[in-house]
């Protein structure tokens, strides 16, 4: 009898999308209750207080973009590599657009940054299957409800349409909902072992945290409690 191969594990258990989901919720939910996320989701958030947002999430899209560069050949995460989904110069254009054309005076790193990149800096040089829930977390649900959060946003600060808005904008991908379908296929399909599963989960849960974290900071500076 043939060998079971990790293929044949795969096919028993749930898909690693749905198993990263479910096992991330609380991490999610919490990352999502911070007072600096409610305000953002409320309307209530100050543009000034937004384009930090975009100032520290700056230096993670970094991060997480030379992470999937450096990995693009890997034959396990490698399939992720998808330069569509890039995020960097998209925020670049909004801080150009907030700020002018100094805006990289504005760029300046937190501890919450600092934390952030480092683990991203771990995946890439020692574990590489980490970087799947970096990546479905920091893609997915903007390319589920970014449309609307940008709707939200631009309605907030009065912005002309799509100014501002660039993050949420993924020019290059024509059909979302085909597009997300095929992420999913793509993520479904890493070779991931049982005894990768706890890990993974971990790590989004790790995530999750890492953006709480940033965000918990940012409530502080605009002193929201």
């Amino acid at each position: 009898m043939p060998a079971e191969t990790t293929a044949d594990r795969a096919a028993d258990r749930e898909p690693l999308s749905k198993l990263l989901y479910k096992g991330t919720t609380a991490a999610h939910q919490a990352a999502e209750q911070t007072p600096f996320m409610l305000a953002m989701f409320q309307g209530r958030l100050s543009k000034d207080a937004y384009s930090r947002w975009l100032v520290r999430f700056h230096f993670v899209y970094a991060a997480l973009e030379a992470t999937s560069e450096a990995l693009r050949d890997d034959p396990a995460v490698g399939r992720l590599h998808l330069p569509e989904l890039a995020r960097t110069e998209a925020i670049e254009r909004d801080l150009a657009y907030f700020h002018g054309r100094d805006w990289r005076d504005e760029l300046s790193p937190s501890p919450g940054t600092d934390a952030y990149v480092a683990r991203l800096r771990h995946v890439r040089e020692e574990w590489p299957l980490g970087l799947v829930p970096h990546h479905w977390i920091r893609y997915a649900g903007y390319l589920h409800g970014g449309a609307t959060l940008a709707k939200l946003l631009t309605t907030t600060y009065g912005l002309p349409e799509g100014e501002g808005m660039r993050f949420y904008d993924f020019a290059d991908i024509a059909d979302p909902a085909a597009f997300i379908g095929d992420y999913h296929a793509r993520m479904n399909a890493v070779p991931a072992g049982p005894g990768d599963i706890d890990a993974l989960v971990s790590e989004g849960t790790r995530a999750f945290e890492a953006n709480t974290a940033i965000t918990t900071e940012l409530g502080e500076e605009a002193g929201l409690s």
